[in-house]
């Protein structure tokens, strides 16, 4: 059995970190948890929830986890999908430095000291071990889950952002029928089958950490279940990249237990 863990990391670790989590044994799979952690969470704490998780654990993580000086997957990946809108903040440490969101980095420092593989090379199903890829939810929509442009629930006045964020859970929704259903089973607690209603902007920002959380999940379980074969990678493991799933033709029917 292998963990597959969605992390929408609060970059500046002051703010809630969404989190999912997902059991897969062969094409069987449960939902372990959705939700959003304490805002007071900060880097060592998501660190010891994946800790507890055991051995064999697969992550995908929106946050820079590394960054090197000459770090370029934010612009490989603007070559590849900016026509599609999906654009990603240059995580270079100055950046990260001016705007106090240095928690990736950190948060990528504390999971290679603990062992964990940051390297997006050699995922596959029958690899054992802790690993941890940086992932982007808005390039998931699009390349995966068929996006035909980026969906913009992360700003602007929140009847506006519920449009988007109601878009993204269909998706998220459509391919988990196919793919992850477990995430549509009731045990999900109908994050992805219950339409979003508008309501305070706590409330909206904590489904957006959860809905970004199962969008990474998806991500690192596709990056599982096919390997190299299902990624694209821009940018490299010594200086930072990012790991976007694309589709593969053939693949066995998924179930529940």
């Amino acid at each position: 059995m292998v963990v597959i863990a969605g992390i929408d990391l609060a970059w500046s670790g002051r703010k809630p970190t969404g989190v999912c989590l997902l059991e897969v044994e062969g094409l069987s799979s449960r939902v372990v948890d959705i939700s959003v952690t304490p805002p007071e969470t900060d880097a060592e704490g998501v660190l010891h929830l994946l800790a507890a998780l055991g051995p064999d654990v697969v992550a995908g993580i929106d946050a820079p986890l590394i960054v090197g000086p000459n770090r370029r997957a934010e612009a490989e990946l603007a070559r590849a999908y900016g026509r599609f809108g999906v654009f990603a903040f240059a995580a270079r440490t100055d950046f990260n430095d001016g705007h106090s969101i240095g928690e990736g980095p950190r948060f990528g420092a504390l999971l290679a000291a603990s062992g964990w593989d940051l390297s997006p090379e050699g995922i596959a199903a029958e690899a054992p071990g802790r690993r941890a890829l940086e992932v982007f939810p808005h390039a998931t929509a699009v390349s995966l889950l068929g996006a035909a442009f980026a969906l913009k629930y992360k700003k602007g006045p929140l009847a506006a952002r519920l449009g988007p964020l109601n878009q993204l859970r269909t998706l998220l929704r459509d391919y988990a029928v196919e793919q992850l259903p477990c995430l549509v089973d009731p045990a999900a607690g109908g994050l992805l089958t219950e339409s979003i209603a508008l309501g305070g902007g706590a409330a909206l920002k904590a489904t957006e950490d959860r809905l970004d959380a199962v969008a990474c999940a998806l991500a690192a379980h596709h990056a599982w279940r096919h390997g190299s074969e299902g990624l694209t990678t821009f940018g490299n493991a010594a200086e930072g990249y990012i790991a976007v799933p694309r589709p593969v033709t053939s693949s066995p029917e998924p179930s529940c237990p």
